[in-house]
């Protein structure tokens, strides 16, 4: 790509840059010190301080001192000898000031911008560098004078009382680069860093080494680099839409120059010239440029602690959890952490020896923090580059702390605050730190309970940790019970925590009602312990028979209760409609699908009425004995014209863990014909069955339980009473679906249990694991209602019906 550059030369209007103000003798120099004066040194039209104006007209511009701008100025008196010093601009008075001796005598004057030590005149130059919004930073604008000299004259002045003068030689060229861009995505977002590289040419170095004899100077062998990234200062960054880049630059001939900016979110990459541009030194060459092709930046680093996302001290305790998770999506460039513990310095100090009581660990750089990193699992082979999101846990080095009195560190250091500070950077240079402090609380007087704000709505539990418990006790107890209830239950103690848990009773081998003469071995939860939804608890700590209550109660009812299941009382639901009982998008479905052979044939397996759901059984052809009543969470396919293919379960968000189900139900078994077309389930009135049970499963969405049953023998068919003991999962998985059943509630509904108007039935629970919650996103609910229990085998009586609505949860 080819770009142009307009040059020109700097405003150079008098060969006076730095003069001695000689109007007043008495205010301008004033004794200061034994032996020294005061000298005020008056800039006259800099040119080419802070404040840059170009004048695109005629390639000139003009500047302005700033407060913080200081020159050396080398003095050397005839008879005082050689002086260094720095005089520093003020604003008000505008020149500026600084002490020589007071002496006449022969002087000899050079100066050097900006200001540095005598010796060596070594200007910063390096490859990372500043700027203030859209201002030119002359830290990087060497400049120096040629030597003048004056015979017995006053100190700043001329023999003859008159200002003292020499110009200033700007060493190096200067790119003055404007941006502009129209993108609306961009253009109001801040400016991070704009980074030239000139192709093949050294553009940057540790410093600019100046030459006072011969006015020259030359880059540092030191830190050479080919490209300079300049950085907005924090609270200047310039809008994208409009701002200025400044770059020093030695004189040289130059080919390639580009350029890559950086915003908040964007970058951008482009040639500024490709065909070579000679800059001379002292010459400024300018451009404007238009921005386009902007690229969006990877995701900024991330650090969430994921028990604590506040950030709120915590507590050092057994069995705590302690996770981090962070990403670097741009790559880490650093990782470091910062650890103020008392404790951990006296058996980790001689390693990272603290400064300031604080260690710190380099775990891109330093070898040393390599087995730190085993002892925290989680951290990626190589750190550095790593890109991918990663979780670090500390659930085992935190609670460490608590132990280390074992190890001889004095128990005094265990108790206060712990603080790990935690500070990623990626490649971009984007830094984010967070400071996750721990604590363990100095021990009361008097032994204490407190409640740990955790109560678990799935698992029913919540914990209390102890403390001030004396050594030499005997005996300790921790009981809870709800605020309704008279009974005290007894919690779980593990050293200083105690858990509050459900009491399981079980395994379980028998249902009530169910013809399946035993069933997968399950577990029950004992009616009202652990903590339950909506109610509020007291607790008190018992120590060799002295109770110490809680402070104060705690409410369980943190989270909010499941969502309520769709009400059956809704005429329009698609699994009452013929012609939309296919539809993806619905929660109920049935197998109420129109027949199509030699002529339309409708079975009507389901429909609306008395504010229900009506299940039907039938007798619709000669090749399908029998259509039985049916209505089930997920979605119905007609497979052919006598085959369909339910598919079972639903997503759904569980909060809380039920212990039951109830809905309102009526109906008729073993009324009609007996039908038997795949097997002899059914074989007389007695062992006929309609069937509600509700399951609580944890399925991929990607494999519902597929169930086909028609004309041809059913595939597909399952039971939550019987699963495979190990898994609990139905059998032939990897053929029709399906996955972990978690627990189940099952009804068989025979002649003599089905009520002849609306009843109201509660199922409970059996549960086949008592901890695992259904995983977000997964199917993870199943109710499936049938008036004919063997309906997929077409096995049962035509005329069974039932009845049913309202279901709701039990807790």
């Amino acid at each position: 790509m080819k770009h142009a550059f307009t040059k020109g030369l700097f405003v150079a209007a008098t060969a006076t840059l730095i003069a001695a103000c000689s109007t007043d003798d008495a205010a301008d120099q004033m004794p200061v010190a034994p032996g020294k004066i005061e000298v005020s040194l008056k800039a006259a039209l800099p040119q080419s301080r802070a404040q840059i104006e170009v004048d695109e007209s005629n390639g000139r511009f003009s500047g302005s001192w700033e407060a913080t701008d200081e020159l050396t100025v080398y003095a050397k008196g005839s008879t005082s000898g050689k002086e260094t010093p720095k005089f520093t601009y003020d604003a008000d008075a505008k020149v500026f000031k600084g002490q020589l001796t007071e002496k006449k005598q022969d002087w000899t004057y050079q100066a050097v911008y900006p200001a540095v030590d005598a010796t060596p005149l070594n200007i910063p130059f390096g490859a990372e560098r500043t700027q203030k919004g859209s201002n030119f930073n002359g830290a990087y604008d060497p400049l120096v004078s040629a030597l003048v000299t004056h015979n017995g004259a006053e100190p700043g002045k001329t023999p003859q009382g008159e200002a003292v003068t020499f110009g200033l030689k700007r060493l190096t060229a200067i790119l003055a680069l404007t941006f502009k861009t129209d993108d609306a995505t961009v253009k109001a977002e801040k400016v991070k860093s704009v980074a030239l590289t000139a192709a093949g040419k050294t553009i940057a170095a540790k410093s600019f080494d100046i030459t006072l004899d011969d006015q020259s100077g030359a880059l540092n062998t030191d830190g050479q680099s080919e490209t300079i990234t300049l950085s907005y200062e924090a609270g200047s960054e310039p809008a994208a839409a409009s701002f200025k880049a400044y770059f020093n630059v030695p004189a040289a001939t130059y080919g390639k120059l580009s350029v890559v900016i950086t915003t908040e979110g964007h970058t951008a990459s482009f040639d500024l010239t490709t065909d070579g541009i000679e800059l001379l030194a002292g010459e400024l060459a300018y451009t404007t440029k238009a921005v386009s092709g902007w690229t969006a930046l990877a995701a900024a680093p991330t650090l969430e602690w994921v028990d604590n996302p506040t950030f709120e001290p915590q507590e050092i305790k057994e069995g705590m959890s302690v996770k981090v998770n962070l990403q670097a999506a741009a790559g880490i460039e650093g990782f470091v952490i910062k650890i103020k513990s008392p404790a951990l310095s006296a058996i980790l100090g001689s390693t990272f020896p603290p400064v300031d009581n604080t260690m710190t660990l380099d775990m891109v750089n330093d070898k040393n923090t390599a087995t730190i990193k085993d002892m925290i699992p989680g951290f990626p082979d190589p750190l550095a580059g790593h890109t991918g999101a990663f979780q670090l846990d500390l659930s085992t080095l935190v609670p460490l702390i608590l132990s280390l009195p074992e190890l001889g560190v004095p128990e005094g250091q265990i108790y206060g605050n712990h603080e790990f500070s935690l500070s990623m950077s990626d490649a971009l240079g984007r830094p984010i730190e967070k400071t996750l402090i721990f604590y363990v609380p100095t021990p009361a007087a008097n032994p204490t309970i407190v409640y740990n704000n955790d109560v678990n709505l799935w698992t029913n539990k919540a914990t209390f940790t102890l403390s001030d418990i004396p050594s030499n006790a005997s005996s300790i107890a921790v009981k809870y019970k709800a605020t309704d209830s008279s009974e005290w239950l007894d919690a779980d103690v593990k050293g200083t925590i105690a858990t509050a848990s459900p009491e399981w009773e079980g395994p379980f081998t028998t249902v009530e009602t169910s013809p399946n003469s035993t069933v997968t071995p399950y577990y029950r939860q004992k009616t009202a312990t652990g903590i339950r939804n909506g109610k509020t608890y007291e607790y008190k700590l018992i120590v060799d028979g002295n109770e110490y209550a809680g402070a104060t109660t705690f409410s369980a009812n943190t989270k909010e209760a499941n969502g309520e299941i769709p009400s059956l009382d809704n005429a329009q639901l698609s699994c009452y409609d013929w012609d939309k009982c296919n539809t993806d998008d619905t929660w109920w479905a049935s197998g109420n699908c129109v027949t199509k052979m030699f002529i339309e044939v409708t079975t009507t397996c389901l429909k609306y009425e008395n504010n229900a759901a009506k299940l039907v059984s039938s007798k619709p052809l000669a090749i399908v004995k029998l259509s039985a009543g049916n209505l089930f969470t997920g979605k119905f396919k007609k497979a052919d014209a006598t085959t369909g293919v339910a598919s079972f379960g639903v997503n759904y968000s569980w909060n809380v863990r039920p212990t039951g189900i109830k809905f309102s139900y009526y109906g008729a078994v073993a009324q009609g014909n007996l039908q038997q077309q795949h097997g002899k389930q059914v074989t007389s009135a007695e062992n006929d069955y309609a069937r509600v049970y509700a399951a609580i499963i944890d399925w991929s969405n990607s494999k519902p339980r597929a169930v086909s049953s028609g004309s041809k023998a059913p595939t597909g068919t399952w039971d939550p009473e019987i699963v495979d003991n190990s898994t609990h999962e139905p059998t032939e998985v990897e053929t029709y679906g399906g996955g972990k059943v978690i627990a189940y509630a099952s009804y068989w509904i025979d002649k003599n249990n089905m009520p002849v108007e609306f009843s109201t039935k509660t199922l409970q629970f059996n549960w086949y694991d008592k901890e695992a919650k259904p995983t977000d996103g997964n199917l993870s609910l199943i109710i499936s209602c049938a008036s004919n229990a063997y309906g997929d085998f077409m096995c049962g009586y035509d005329g069974n019906y039932m009845y049913i609505k309202d279901f709701e949860w039990v807790y």
